[in-house]
């Protein structure tokens, strides 16, 4: 085991955890919402609808929705830059240790949780579109559809990623050291997982209590994999190309990407996706468990300082 006890190598007082995860942070989404802040301005001279703002339609503001999505990524894309900056000169140990504890990153595995996810991902939403289908909205839009292509896969993984070594990864590693125990790192960083989406534009259309079961899973799910496996690749995959599959195949009102998807949904059902996330989740760990042929057992092993070899 090597991702959690890799927090043993290096200088790791808690207070740097602290101090770094603020600085990434708060300093990529200051600095990194500035451009976003002059669109709008310059958009709407001061006449643009609140509600289009909090919900982030970006097309009700007069702003095409692809460049509207490019501008609420890009301050993640700065803190991943400051995090992977500055993690070296407050911890003395290399930026590829918050990912699985060693030198190199295994890209087989990111390559692996994106396609798996994927898979499940089109499957349900193949399944839901021919049980509902009259509540989608085809919108086969050629033009807008590649540039949002170019736009999701191009910047959306540096987002997922930022969230993955953050959470998954960088506090995943300070509450093993602090804590020792495994199952405190599947809680404790979900917990603060779905906290962080408190402001998605679904908090306001769902309710706090409802949308939050599904971030915390969802959090729950890369945590667990990420334990298992050791490293956060599959993770990092997974979260990517979660966020990718939304943004270019289905939108709904009050969701936060507000694209040009190709489908659009007239009504989302919150206790339906819950059901659904609760399955596909169960037929991801368990499908990645049986190839990877993960123990239970690992998750009830102390986390300990490395013993050094002789």
């Amino acid at each position: 085991m090597k991702h959690l006890e890799s927090s043993y190598t290096g200088q790791n007082e808690w207070w740097k955890y602290l101090l770094l995860i603020l600085i990434s942070f708060l300093g990529g989404q200051f600095f990194g919402a500035i451009p976003l802040l002059v669109v709008l301005a310059w958009a709407g001279s001061g006449n643009i609808d609140t509600g289009a703002v909090q919900s982030m339609d970006f097309a009700a503001m007069g702003i095409n929705s692809s460049l509207g999505l490019g501008l609420i990524i890009l301050p993640f894309i700065l803190s991943l830059v400051l995090f992977v900056v500055l993690v070296k000169a407050f911890h003395q140990r290399s930026f590829t240790t918050v990912i699985n504890g060693t030198k190199s990153i295994r890209w087989r595995r990111v390559i692996i949780g994106a396609g798996l996810w994927g898979m499940i991902m089109a499957f349900t939403l193949v399944v839901d579109y021919y049980m509902n289908i009259d509540n989608y909205e085809m919108r086969l839009n050629w033009n807008a559809l590649i540039v949002l292509a170019l736009v999701s896969i191009l910047l959306i993984p540096f987002q997922a990623f930022y969230e993955e070594i953050l959470f998954r990864g960088y506090l995943a590693q300070g509450i093993g050291r602090l804590f020792k125990n495994r199952i405190l790192v599947l809680i404790i960083p979900s917990v603060f997982f779905a906290l962080m989406h408190g402001t998605n534009p679904e908090i306001q259309k769902f309710g706090f209590w409802v949308m939050m079961p599904q971030y915390f899973i969802m959090g729950f799910v890369y945590a667990l994999i990420s334990v298992f496996d050791d490293g956060i690749e599959l993770a990092m995959g997974a979260h990517a190309v979660n966020n990718v599959f939304i943004s270019m195949f289905v939108t709904a009102d009050g969701l936060a990407f507000q694209t040009d998807a190709l489908l659009k949904a007239h009504e989302i059902d919150p206790s339906k996706e819950l059901g659904t996330l609760l399955v596909a989740s169960l037929v991801f760990v368990g499908a990645l468990a049986f190839k990877y042929r993960w123990q239970l057992s690992v998750l009830f092993k102390k986390i300990e300082a490395p013993v050094e070899e002789v």
